[in-house]
């Protein structure tokens, strides 16, 4: 799970913890994100590269500027996003 808190800060986990979910909620510290996701990085060589990323988070449902926020931060921190490795998820899809 990817999350981007106000101010740029990017914080990552797994989904669950010792058998445990852990929420975006729990992870800001109940304090607003600009975005919520999911994502994959693979080391290729000496470049760190995210395979996937996406903006499945539940209940908060970011839009497109989530990703980009996901994506900002990811490469401000040296990591190389895939164009092709980008998906948004359509809300209004049943």
């Amino acid at each position: 799970m990817i999350y981007v808190l106000a101010g740029e800060r990017l914080i990552v986990s797994k989904r669950h913890v010792t058998g445990e979910h852990i929420s975006h909620a729990v992870l800001a510290d109940g304090g607003p994100v600009q975005a919520a996701g999911e994502f994959e990085v693979s080391e290729l060589g000496k470049v760190k590269v995210v395979m996937s990323i996406n903006n499945m988070s539940g209940h908060y449902r970011p839009g497109r500027e989530s990703l980009d926020a996901a994506m900002r931060a990811f490469e401000e921190r040296g990591l190389q996003v895939l164009p092709d490795s980008v998906e948004q998820y359509d809300w209004r899809t049943p």
